[in-house]
């Protein structure tokens, strides 16, 4: 266990008492702010979903995949933009009723014999051998999406991280895909990466898998406008007010962020600790320059 700080502590903080837990700062700036929670936690919750014009656009291509039965998708983004947070948007939001949806979470290296056991343990094929052979996978998986078409249920495949999938583990994607009855497709695969997979696609080699991909969006970092915004939506989603910031401080976080949902959150939640800290209730420019350096 680390050492425990109280108040006063927090308040004259000196530096070689060591590092202030992260589960205490964030419960002072809770106290300080009166936050119910804190609003630029390292989490994903739908509840802070933001939705800016390229987020909706991506949310609504990837749902017209689904509900038009669209063999694949594709969201590409810069790190940090907010790809996985949509993702967990349209997982909750689907009927369960008329949807069996998987996650599955893509690393680097991962083979298609990898990336079919996550679809085929996903889809509950638990009792599978641990070296079952390729061949045994597929089978498996596909006797498991003609069950779910005979229940009148649709499977939605969802890879996120897809950037890491090699050529091999691409071709799962398109066999996958390939399952269908006269009338429509029987999975949806909705893939989800950074912006550099686009590159990666172009490829000639890549080419049978890239035409399969009717449907693409692309999120973008945050206009200085979305920022500010983005900003005040937190603070008031976490039961707090949407003046904690200053005016003067929103072109700076802008900039220094590049509009980038994850590094916003990190310079707005070390300038909080730092406003609570001093005991300001206004995160202003001067503050957040400081505690950016």
């Amino acid at each position: 266990m680390g050492e425990t700080y109280n108040i006063v502590d927090l308040v004259d903080h000196d530096a070689s008492r060591g590092a202030v837990q992260f589960e205490e700062r964030t419960a002072y700036v809770l106290r300080h702010f009166r936050f119910q929670e804190h609003p630029f936690g390292d989490n994903v919750n739908p509840k802070f979903f933001f939705r800016t014009e390229a987020h909706e656009d991506a949310y609504i291509k990837m749902k017209r995949c689904i509900e038009e039965h669209v063999a694949v998708g594709l969201t590409t983004a810069l790190s940090g933009t907010g790809k996985t947070l949509l993702t967990q948007i349209l997982i909750s939001e689907l009927d369960p009723g008329r949807y069996e949806t998987i996650l599955v979470l893509a690393y680097p290296g991962m083979t298609r014999t990898g990336l079919l056991r996550e679809v085929a343990v996903e889809l509950g094929a638990d009792s599978l051998p641990a070296r079952a052979p390729f061949h045994q996978l597929m089978s498996t998986v596909q006797e498991r999406i003609m069950a779910l078409y005979a229940d009148g249920k649709q499977l939605v495949i969802v890879v996120d991280e897809c950037h890491f999938l090699g050529l091999d583990a691409l071709q799962v994607i398109r066999t996958l895909s390939n399952i269908e009855v006269p009338e429509r497709k029987l999975v949806t695969l909705l893939l989800f990466g950074e912006e550099f997979f686009v590159q990666k696609l172009a490829r000639p080699e890549y080419a049978s898998i890239a035409n399969r991909m009717f449907i693409r969006a692309r999120l973008r970092p945050l206009t200085a406008e979305e920022t500010e915004q983005y900003v005040k939506f937190r603070c008031l989603v976490s039961g707090g007010r949407p003046t904690v910031f200053a005016p003067d401080a929103y072109s700076l976080l802008h900039e220094l962020s590049a509009g980038i949902p994850r590094d916003i959150n990190r310079l707005c939640h070390t300038a909080l600790f730092e406003a609570a800290r001093r005991g300001k209730s206004v995160v202003d420019r001067q503050l957040l320059a400081e505690t950016s350096r």
